[in-house]
């Protein structure tokens, strides 16, 4: 997608619209971060959930009008659950995320959100990170290593649930679609930007401005792109549970078949399309 966009010139936006809602918080983090608000960029933490796990959910009959075969599409053959497919759709959080053979789980959900914002303040919408080292165990803490020496780390914490949060040698940012608080305390309300990005009403908005002025989106497609490339890594990374080497540029893992392979999934044939 980001290549077709590329060559034929069109103006493409991504619907992560964190860059251009929520009052502008994160706009302002990301221009103070830029601007060294912080000092030097040391550590990113993105406060976002777990990974996905192989689906292990009971048969369950379908109930008529629920076309099961086409909900699956793609994905491995298995029975329905009401977990994954609920009849009451619109009172019910699908859970269908939470399942390796569907989604990207949690990590991926939100994950495209706040990573993004993790991007954006690094300056690093067409990159990515060189080093992708996992726990041993465990759902959290994996860590990104980016060519700069920035650390990106994947997982909670206890006082701070959700959202970025920005480490320099200097102070502390976190920045979330709710909270919003730094250290020195001061620092968000005081602080001066040298760094100044466009200011759009909205991310609709935003969209309907570049298709005339030709600008590039707030949320440009080479930015979605490597924000999701980013949480596939993550995933990547719990699944083999070894420290992987990653080259941004050609976006494949250097020297590993395994891992290049997980960069893509099978799918039935019917659903298979060159």
């Amino acid at each position: 997608m980001a290549n077709a966009v590329k060559e034929n010139k069109v103006v493409f936006q991504t619907g992560s619209q964190q860059r251009t809602e929520y009052g502008g918080k994160f706009r302002r983090t990301v221009e103070m971060i830029r601007s060294g608000a912080i000092g030097e960029l040391k550590k990113v933490r993105v406060c976002v959930g777990n990974p996905p796990a192989p689906c292990n959910l009971p048969p369950e009959p379908a109930p008529a009008g629920i076309d099961w075969d086409a909900w699956q599409g793609p994905a491995p053959v298995r029975g329905y659950n009401k977990i994954l497919c609920p009849d009451d759709v619109h009172n019910y959080f699908p859970k269908w995320r939470n399942y390796r053979e569907y989604c990207n789980g949690y990590l991926a959900d939100m994950g495209a959100h706040h990573f993004d914002i993790g991007q954006w303040a690094m300056n690093a919408d067409d990159t990515g990170p060189v080093k992708i080292i996992p726990p041993k165990d465990g759902v959290r803490d994996l860590r990104l290593i980016y060519a700069n020496g920035v650390e990106v780390v994947h997982g909670n914490k206890p006082d701070w649930r959700g959202g970025t949060i920005f480490y320099g040698t200097e102070g502390t940012i976190s920045v979330d679609r709710g909270p919003w608080k730094s250290d020195p305390e001061s620092l968000i309300k005081d602080y001066k930007a040298t760094v100044s990005l466009r200011q759009p009403k909205n991310h609709h908005d935003d969209w309907l401005d570049c298709i005339h002025s030709g600008e590039l989106p707030m949320a440009h497609v080479e930015a979605g792109h490597r924000t999701a490339s980013l949480c596939q890594l993550c995933n990547i990374g719990y699944e083999l549970r070894r420290e992987l080497t990653w080259d941004p540029n050609k976006e494949e893992f250097v020297g590993d078949k395994e891992a290049n392979k997980l960069t893509d999934r099978k799918r039935r044939k019917k659903w298979y399309r060159i």
